[in-house]
């Protein structure tokens, strides 16, 4: 996928060991969601004693600080970095008239367009004081009242618990047993199974995941074999997603996907690093965890997670699939710009983000994980809390399936939860034994983190921009299938990409080194554009042969001769 970035500005600053004229310092800037939601990012980019570039990323609006970078290439004309934690990578060049970067930011199956301009980055809001108090029942529909003012159709779920009981706010066309799909939220789940399957003897959290893979089934090998734990803590090197997952541009991107193709592609994967090296977050891990376990187990992973948590803790609500009465009482989910949406099947990737579950429901979970109702689990509920590696910057630490924040209040355990109409989050304070979940039924931003650390720590609560507008669908005309056959080969995309074209059925795709392909679309008889981006591809041909490509995006050209 192909992220464009505007130009970054910066104040030149002089460092040893650094190519002449290279340009370390902070920059700043904005990132435009499609949604039109902003987040704003400071990258820090700085020389030690040894003339080595170090950097780290913080995203403003989230709360994110001193994320690291990683892979850090600057010289006078180039700059090249990525961000482990989140998958996402930058290249950009030095544009001179505006004494600044222009590159490319790419991230997953995401495509946005960033602008970032001079200046320093904003203050940090101040933080709660370590005696922050929960708020009211009042206090909290305010909240959400003023989240969903101008956002028809979204309904919003938080439950509340500590050692005066519980408590459950509901704005919206919702209540206490209104169902939502709580996406990732499901490998905390996962990691559960794990860690109370080791506690039995039935696995090893070191034990090699290839080892209980079906026949025929393969890990890549890089240093050393991908554990259990690798898989439960987002250390295994696999990527976020499969590279080989067909491209949806709307609906379900699970739906197709196939067990048979998740074996392919773990075949053919070739790791960047070994395993345990470093943290990259996994949905395919966190799959293929699910996966390991119910086969070691001798079931299906719902099966197992109604045997082994939800059945016992009487999570009667919380499931893979919904039908009958739970059905009707499930919310109906809306997009980024609240619109309704298909809810998802999880398919072969139902342990990574497949379970849908309810306030309650949640609630009784975070009361089992808190001591405040006995259960047999709560050795391995407490054994996952103990931190494995470090996680997704300084103030993060990878627990079994949780993250481990630090906060003004203390540690905060947590994770959060996406699908493609619904947004979740669910985080304790195993301290002061007081917890918190929030449900929401769009994918519009700011979603429910801020409102959940809010409520459990003070932090402050993000700013609510008006309701996006969808951009119109730019049409297309019909190529016949013959026709779209002579686009197809590999081009050298520079300095050091490639964009593989194939078809795949009646369209064509493409696809760059190490991302998920996307389609694109004919708008003349050898020109096309993508929709999920900004982009159009330009095919040229020499005596009737096609001999390269030129990639238009963000003003700039580019010409990808064919290999």
């Amino acid at each position: 996928m192909i992220l464009p970035i505007a130009a970054i500005t910066m104040a030149q600053v002089a460092a040893p060991g650094l190519p002449p004229m290279a340009h370390p310092g902070d920059w700043s800037g904005t990132l435009t969601l499609p949604s039109r939601a902003t987040l704003r990012l400071v990258v820090r980019l700085r020389v030690d004693d040894g003339g080595i570039v170090r950097g780290s990323i913080d995203s403003i609006d989230q709360r994110v600080w001193n994320t690291p970078l990683d892979g850090i290439a600057m010289t006078a004309t180039t700059l090249d970095f990525t961000v482990p934690a989140n998958g996402s990578r930058y290249r950009g060049r030095w544009d001179a008239a505006a004494r600044g970067w222009s590159g490319i930011w790419s991230q997953g199956d995401a495509a946005f367009a960033l602008s970032l301009v001079a200046g320093g980055p904003p203050p940090r809001a101040a933080v709660a004081a370590d005696a922050w108090a929960l708020p009211s029942d009042a206090e909290i529909g305010d909240i959400l009242d003023r989240r969903i003012a101008q956002r028809p159709g979204e309904a919003i779920v938080v439950g509340v618990i500590d050692d005066h009981g519980r408590r459950i706010v509901a704005r919206g066309p919702a209540g206490a047993d209104t169902l939502f799909e709580i996406g990732s939220i499901t490998k905390v789940f996962t990691a559960l199974v794990l860690a109370d399957m080791a506690a039995r003897g039935e696995v090893g959290l070191d034990d090699p995941a290839a080892r209980y893979l079906p026949p025929g089934w393969t890990l890549p090998v890089r240093g050393r074999a991908i554990t259990l734990l690798d898989l439960a803590t987002h250390r295994s090197g696999l990527p976020r997603l499969p590279l080989n997952m067909p491209y949806v541009e709307a609906g379900d991107p699970y739906a197709g996907y196939t067990p048979a193709a998740m074996r392919a592609f773990l075949k053919d994967w070739v790791p960047d690093r070994p395993a345990g090296a470093q943290y990259e977050y996994s949905n395919l891990g966190g799959a293929l965890l699910g996966q390991i376990l119910a086969r070691r187990a001798g079931t299906d992973y719902e099966t197992l997670v109604r045997t082994r948590i939800t059945g016992p803790l009487r999570m009667r609500d919380t499931q893979v699939r919904s039908s009958g009465a739970a059905l009707r009482n499930q919310a109906t989910p809306h997009d980024e710009f609240l619109r309704p949406v298909a809810a998802w099947d999880p398919s072969v990737m139902v342990a990574a983000g497949g379970l849908r579950s309810d306030a309650r429901d949640m609630l009784t979970f975070l009361a089992a994980n808190l001591g405040f109702v006995p259960t047999p689990l709560k050795p391995a509920m407490d054994a996952m809390r103990i931190v494995r590696a470090q996680g997704d910057g300084p103030d993060n630490a990878m627990a079994t399936g949780w993250t481990v924040a630090k906060t003004p209040t203390g540690p905060v355990v947590t994770h959060g939860g996406a699908t493609g109409g619904y947004l979740a989050n669910i985080a304790f304070d195993p301290l002061r034994r007081r917890g918190v979940v929030v449900l929401a039924n769009t994918r519009a931003e700011p979603g429910v983190d801020d409102i959940a650390t809010h409520i459990l720590t003070g932090s402050p609560l993000a700013a609510v921009p008006p309701p996006p507008k969808p951009s119109a669908m730019r049409p297309a005309i019909r190529l016949a299938p013959g026709d779209l056959d002579r686009f197809v080969g590999r081009y050298r995309l520079p300095p050091d990409q490639v964009i593989t074209v194939f078809r795949s059925g009646n369209r064509l795709m493409i696809q760059l080194i190490g991302q998920q392909a996307m389609p694109i679309h004919p708008s003349g008889p050898a020109d096309f554009f993508a929709r999920i981006v900004d982009a159009e591809l330009r095919f040229h041909a020499t005596n009737g042969m096609i001999d390269s490509v030129t990639l238009l995006q963000n003003g700039a050209e580019k010409v990808a001769p064919r290999l």
